[in-house]
């Protein structure tokens, strides 16, 4: 059954805990299936052919699309190898020691990629506007590596909090910066988990980021945006304050290693579940028809009382197969 509201007002409804049915959706590719799916769709923008609730942008892209290696060295300085088919990964860090000294960040928002946003944006002001506007954890991971943060936050607490405020005050800038564009939600890239808990004590992950996640979050919903969080792994132990913190919707809530079911009956009329359907089980390991039943179970029963904008865990991978991506497809599309 058809609805009435835009889309744009459908995404909003979900956010604000107002029951509607059909449930919003969003689709996103991996660079393979897309190429599969456009082909079997005969479709030229696959996502908006599809009709998607939100577009999804970036403010400053991590990696360019036409890139001639497969290495590529980002504006903090961080150099990523495997690129291309996939986002890659980091292979040299530029913090080689815990110390900011002669370390300079970057231009928050330079203007190019502003121009490139507002264009975006202008193209697609039929849909939610959501925006990623940085990270946070994760960029103090790259620039220093894993490890040795880990190791800094127990040794050299100081560099520690030297690193965290410098990544809010160029994050802060980037909102600031923000001001006047026809943006609906901006969202924050900062895994927290792995797929048996989290990658820091909770502890640590108080004293070194929910601070500062608080003041971001606080800047956001002052200019009337919400506020969406992408955290991969089992984080099912943050959730409580994450919402205190001020996130409007979690992304991508694995359903492999979180219960879904168990984050809406204690939070779902405070926070919007942003994902759903497994990229590492359902989608890769069952039927077609069993695709297609849990992406409208979980449309009935997490949908319930608003709060769901249904989604694929982070994407759909090359490794799904083109009939479980079809199924997923017409499911949602046919609610």
């Amino acid at each position: 059954m058809k609805s009435s509201i835009s889309k744009k007002q459908a995404v909003k409804d979900a956010l604000e805990h107002r029951e509607r049915f059909p449930v919003p959706y969003f689709l996103d590719f991996s660079p393979g299936i897309a190429v599969r799916l456009k082909r079997y769709f005969q479709a030229a923008d696959l996502e908006r052919d599809l009709g998607n609730y939100l577009i999804w942008t970036q403010v400053t892209p991590v990696i360019p699309e036409d890139l001639a290696s497969d290495s590529y060295t980002d504006i903090f300085g961080v150099t990523w190898g495997n690129v291309g088919a996939t986002r890659g990964y980091p292979i040299r860090h530029p913090l080689n020691e815990p110390t900011l000294r002669n370390y300079h960040f970057p231009e928050p928002c330079p203007d190019k990629d502003l121009e490139r946003l507002r264009q975006t944006l202008s193209a697609n002001r039929d849909l939610f506007c959501l925006a990623k506007f940085g990270d946070f954890f994760e960029r103090a991971d790259f620039m220093r590596g894993m490890k040795e943060l880990m190791i800094d936050m127990h040794r050299h607490p100081d560099f520690v909090d030297e690193l965290m405020n410098g990544i809010l005050s160029f994050n802060l800038e980037v909102i600031d910066r923000l001001s006047g564009f026809s943006i609906d939600g901006l969202s924050l890239s900062d895994d927290y988990g792995h797929q048996g808990g989290l990658l820091l004590s909770p502890d640590l992950w108080r004293r070194f980021i929910k601070p500062h996640l608080r003041t971001m979050f606080r800047k956001i919903r002052e200019k009337g945006w919400y506020v969406f969080l992408h955290s991969d792994g089992a984080i099912t132990s943050l959730v409580p304050e994450l919402i205190e913190v001020g996130i409007h919707a979690l992304h991508p809530l694995q359903s492999e290693v979180m219960d879904l079911q168990y984050v809406k009956t204690h939070f779902g009329n405070r926070v919007t579940i942003f994902g759903g359907i497994g990229t590492q089980s359902t989608l890769i390991r069952e039927p077609p028809n069993v695709v297609k039943h849990q992406v409208r179970d979980v449309c009935r029963t997490l949908g319930k009382g608003g709060g769901l904008i249904i989604a694929p865990g982070i994407q759909m991978h090359d490794d799904t197969p083109l009939e479980n991506a079809v199924a997923f497809i017409e499911a949602v599309r046919t609610q």
